[in-house]
C-alpha cells in the first residue's frame, strides 16, 4: 500500500513503516558498494526522516504550516523522497572518499528509476521490525534525539575557547556526516569558514583533548543517575591524587542530591555494565584503569 505526504502529516502511525521501508531500499540501492553497510544505510535513512520532521511534515497534523511538499502529487513526492536518498548517499560515498566511477553510478541511477515506478517501492520491510512502530515512540526518540543533539552542541561550544580542539571537533562532524550539527556550530559561534584552515600536525593530540572535555561535559550535563555516580567516583578520585587504585566509603559520595540508597543503585548498575567490581558492601575500590572506563561512560537523559 503506498504512502502519500497526507498521510505523513496526519497517520504517521500506519505510513512510517513504508517509508521507512522506501528510505530503506533506496539508500542501499544509491549507496552502491556501501549498501550492506548499516552505519551508513541508517544516515543516509535518518537524514531524511530528519528533514521531514524538522520540515513538520512528519507527524505535523495541524500543529505545523503546510510547506510545499503537502501540494506535491504522489508522484512528485516520491521523486522528491528519491532525490534526497541519492543526494545524501551520493554525499556518504564522496566522504568515504570511495575510488567510484560516480559518473557511471549516477547514470546507473537514472536508469533504474527510469525503470521502476517509484509508487512501487513501497513495500513492507524485510529487515525486521521498524525502529518506532507508533507515532508516540518516533515523537519520543526525536525529542531525546534533539535534547542529546542540543547538549552536544552546547559542549562543542566549550571548545571554543581551545581553537585547535574545535578544529579537531568540527574536522570529525565533518568526516562523519553530520552536516547539520556542523552548520549549527558555525553558525551559532560565527566560524569563518571561506578561509581554508591549515593542518595541524598534532590534530590528533587535539582530537583526544577535546573527546575527553566533551565526555566530562556530558556527564556534567546528565540527570542519568548512574553517570552522575560515575562522575563523582572520577571527581573524588581527582580531589584525592594519589595512588592509582583508591577505596572510598559510600558515605563519601552521599550530598544532599544523592542518597546512599541511589548510590548504592548506580553501583550495581555500573557493576552490570562491566565499569566497576563492588562486593555490596559500605567499601568502594577502584583501580585507575576503572576509572579511565568511567570517565568514557554516558548514557542519555533518563525518562
Amino acid at each position: 500500500m503506498p504512502f502519500t505526504a497526507d498521510d505523513l502529516r496526519y497517520r504517521p502511525e500506519q505510513s512510517y513503516p513504508l517509508l521507512y521501508a522506501y528510505l530503506h531500499r533506496n539508500a542501499q540501492r544509491f549507496l552502491g558498494s556501501l549498501k550492506y553497510d548499516a552505519f551508513e544505510v541508517d544516515t543516509v535513512v535518518g537524514h531524511v526522516v530528519e528533514q521531514l520532521v524538522r520540515l513538520g511534515l512528519l507527524g505535523g497534523e495541524d500543529r505545523t504550516p503546510k510547506t510545499a511538499l503537502d501540494n506535491l502529487t504522489d508522484a512528485q513526492f516520491y521523486t522528491f523522497l528519491s532525490r534526497s536518498v541519492r543526494n545524501k548517499a551520493i554525499d556518504r560515498l564522496r566522504k568515504r572518499r570511495l575510488q567510484v566511477n560516480t559518473a557511471a553510478e549516477l547514470e546507473q541511477f537514472e536508469r533504474e528509476e527510469s525503470d521502476e515506478d517509484p509508487l512501487e517501492d513501497a513495500v513492507v520491510t524485510a529487515w525486521g521490525t521498524t525502529p518506532f512502530a507508533t507515532p508516540e515512540d518516533l515523537a519520543l526518540h526525536l525529542a531525546s534525539q534533539a535534547q542529546l543533539r542540543n547538549l552536544l552542541k552546547h559542549c562543542i561550544f566549550v571548545l571554543s575557547a581551545a581553537p585547535n580542539q574545535l578544529q579537531a571537533v568540527m574536522q570529525e562532524l565533518h568526516e562523519m556526516g553530520a552536516d547539520d550539527l556542523l552548520q549549527a556550530v558555525v553558525k551559532e559561534l560565527h566560524i569563518d569558514t571561506s578561509t581554508p584552515v591549515e593542518t595541524n600536525p598534532h590534530m590528533s593530540q587535539h582530537k583526544d583533548h577535546a573527546h575527553r572535555k566533551l565526555r566530562h561535559c556530558l556527564q556534567q550535563q546528565s540527570t542519568n543517575l548512574t553517570v552522575r555516580v560515575a562522575l563523582r567516583l572520577i571527581e573524588y578520585k581527582a580531589s584525592a591524587p594519589g595512588k592509582q587504585d583508591s577505596t572510598l566509603a559510600i558515605h563519601t559520595l552521599v550530598h544532599d542530591d544523592l542518597t546512599a540508597e541511589q548510590i548504592r543503585t548506580a553501583l550495581r548498575q555500573l557493576v552490570t555494565e562491566g565499569l566497576l567490581e563492588w562486593d555490596g558492601t559500605d567499601a568502594i575500590h577502584v583501580t585507575a584503569a576503572q576509572l579511565k572506563r568511567l570517565a568514557r561512560f554516558y548514557r542519555e537523559e533518563e525518562e
